[in-house]
């Protein structure tokens, strides 16, 4: 560990106030202070501290949380709060070029305080600006400093109505006016909403909009994203063509203001497009750094885009990180202060005594560790990818790495939201009914983490994409073929798959065990069967007539499902539910159910306050 300066822990770590947990940091076998330098380093935990210090310090930040506001209050307060953070000016630009791991650091600190906040700031600035500011066309970057002094707010629209997870199949395009240089977006109808879009719902101005491009003559492209006006930024109201509203209440997170939106044929420059695998000549010539005269250069393509598709992911990773934290947090300093029973006649003692408790809670405490060390590391590869596209390299180290860290995320993400929503269900039961009681906050951190298991991707869908990954090596002549290496080398030991299988758990004492080569080489051998006997499964399938799609998706015992439910269903009133209604008019029943909602369509009833922009001091400048 790198030496620090004289008193330095000191001003970083003021020391806890004695009481009962002092017994047990007195029991430690290490210097709590020393592992948090060493495992973050004194730049960031003074970045932290001055987040914590400030939030603390700034009455507009005091407590209490959002279960005690109006959905109307709530939402008011966190808009207020996202401007005041501007004003703090927390990061410069040059502090992110230095170390990266800031912005990362910043978000996850204000998840820490409230992800409804942190996660308001995600979508206007990072994700927004990041799609912008990667295509690399300077004549958008206008809107660069104009989301930090806030005459602009921005979010990211992909997801629709009827298609989440599968995002080939969106619907809403983008057909190209070659006599005007303009591209038409256009929903084709209801279910090609754009829908569940954070910071649409009441103040986004600005959205990139994802929608296939056409060209003169009909030929799709497929998905590309733009940059689309919505609102106008003076009085918030939609602009010409846009039906744009808000989705209403959530089981968490309901200081973001989730949205739908409908294009009716809204025209926009065609410098609007974000170009970055592709282009549109003024003419209506399609032109694309990537060859498309065949599917594998296609696939080259498209796989040069996974790596910024999967920035959310990326994100959401940490974001699990931090709940999980948060809620062992809790659940441990709890479980060495609640006394109970004890030997007959003898003091109560501390439930993390227990073994029970002990299983129940350490492992989770071990996750976050681990998990942690593991969103860092991805979120910087993925700031590699990122560097590597604003330099334009197109090499094919670049799309291979694209394509890995999209598996990465793919896996990542189930593992991380799965793990921690677990986790916090965990220690919410062993904190007992203390647990329960909304103050102690465990209720809040599992329902605002319980999106992460399904936004930006189903998790078992994404694993699926994982899957695909891993078995696309082995048909593209790796294992026991070619070399099979990635740019991340997190497939590299595939390269020994004939080998591996041919392994023997041969150890021979518990003591031996404690090798961290032991459960690596077990987690190798289990990779290396599983994609073995899929790889078989999925072979029998086709060599018996069936086609991809079906040799992936075998049925089970599905055709029962339904009059099964209706066995057991009560009537629609009492179900409630537009999703679950016996008609089964999904998109149409759920549209109608958010169309109703009390004041879909109406912007914010403190609008004005959007038009007072913050002080933003040196950053403004700075940009």
């Amino acid at each position: 560990m790198a030496p620090t300066p004289e008193g330095s822990e000191d001003t970083l770590f003021p020391d806890f106030p004695r009481g009962p947990l002092q017994a047990y940091r007195a029991r430690a076998s290490f210097n709590w202070k020393e592992l948090a330098l060493f495992l973050e380093g004194e730049d960031i935990l003074r970045l932290k501290k001055t987040i914590f210090s400030t939030l603390e310090n700034d009455p507009l930040f005091a407590h209490p949380r959002g279960h005690d506001l109006s959905l109307e209050q709530y939402r008011e307060l966190t808009f207020r709060r996202h401007k005041r953070l501007f004003e703090h000016n927390f990061l410069h630009p040059s502090d992110l070029q230095q170390n990266p791991l800031k912005s990362l650091v910043l978000v996850n600190c204000l998840g820490m305080y409230d992800w409804s906040l942190a996660s308001k700031v995600i979508l206007s600035t990072s994700v927004f600006l990041s799609a912008i500011y990667n295509s690399g066309f300077e004549r958008l970057f206008e809107y660069i400093p104009k989301v930090f002094s806030m005459e602009i707010s921005g979010c990211l629209a992909l997801t629709e109505l009827s298609h989440g997870s599968d995002t080939k199949a969106i619907r809403t395009t983008a057909h190209y006016d070659p006599a005007t240089e303009e591209f038409i977006l256009h929903s084709p109808d209801f279910e090609a909403a754009k829908f569940w879009v954070g910071n649409m719902g009441k103040t986004a101005t600005h959205a990139v909009v994802f929608a296939q491009l056409y060209t003169p003559g009909g030929q799709c492209h497929g998905l590309f994203p733009f940059v689309v006006q919505i609102r106008d930024p003076k009085t918030l109201l939609p602009v010409p063509g846009v039906m744009v509203g808000d989705m209403g209440r959530k089981i968490g997170l309901n200081g973001l203001d989730n949205g739908f939106a409908m294009f009716h044929k809204v025209r926009i420059p065609r410098q609007n497009l974000l170009n970055q695998t592709g282009d549109v000549t003024p003419e209506g010539t399609y032109v694309t750094h990537f060859k498309v005269k065949c599917l594998q250069d296609d696939r080259q393509r498209f796989g040069a885009s996974l790596g910024s598709l999967s920035a959310s992911r990326v994100c959401i990773v940490g974001m699990c990180v931090t709940n999980l934290k948060l809620a062992v947090c809790i659940a441990l300093r709890f479980s060495a202060t609640r006394r109970q029973f004890g030997p007959a006649e003898g003091e109560e003692i501390p439930v993390l005594e227990y073994q029970l408790q002990q299983w129940r809670l350490l492992p989770y405490l071990a996750a976050a560790y681990a998990l942690d060390h593991f969103s860092k590391s991805l979120f910087l590869d993925l700031m590699q990818l990122q560097q590597g596209l604003r330099g334009d390299d197109r090499s094919s180290r670049q799309v291979e790495l694209g394509r890995e860290i999209h598996a990465l995320a793919s896996a990542g993400k189930p593992l991380a939201s799965w793990t921690a929503q677990r986790g916090i269900q965990e220690c919410r039961e062993a904190c007992g009914g203390h647990g329960y009681l909304a103050m102690n906050r465990l209720g809040d951190l599992r329902n605002e983490n319980d999106p992460n298991c399904t936004y930006e991707g189903d998790n078992n869908v994404l694993l699926q994409q994982t899957s695909n990954y891993l078995l696309g090596l082995l048909e593209r002549g790796g294992p026991g073929g070619t070399r099979c290496e990635s740019p991340l080398k997190s497939v590299n030991f595939l390269e020994a798959y004939p080998a591996i299988l041919r392994q023997r758990f041969e150890v021979a004492s518990l003591q031996d065990c404690l090798d961290s080569a032991v459960p690596l080489a077990a987690y190798e051998w289990l990779v290396c069967y599983l994609l073995r006997e899929s790889q078989q499964k999925l072979n029998q399938e086709r060599k018996s007539g069936s086609s991809d799609f079906a040799a992936r998706s075998r049925a089970q015992l599905k055709d029962d499902a339904v009059a099964l439910v209706d066995v057991i269903a009560p009537p629609d009133f009492i179900l409630d539910s537009p999703i679950g209604r016996a008609d089964g008019e999904l998109y149409r029943n759920l549209w109608a159910a958010v169309l109703q909602g009390s004041g879909a369509l109406e912007r914010a009833s403190w609008w004005p306050e959007f038009a007072s922009k913050p002080v933003v001091g040196s950053l403004r400048s700075q940009l």
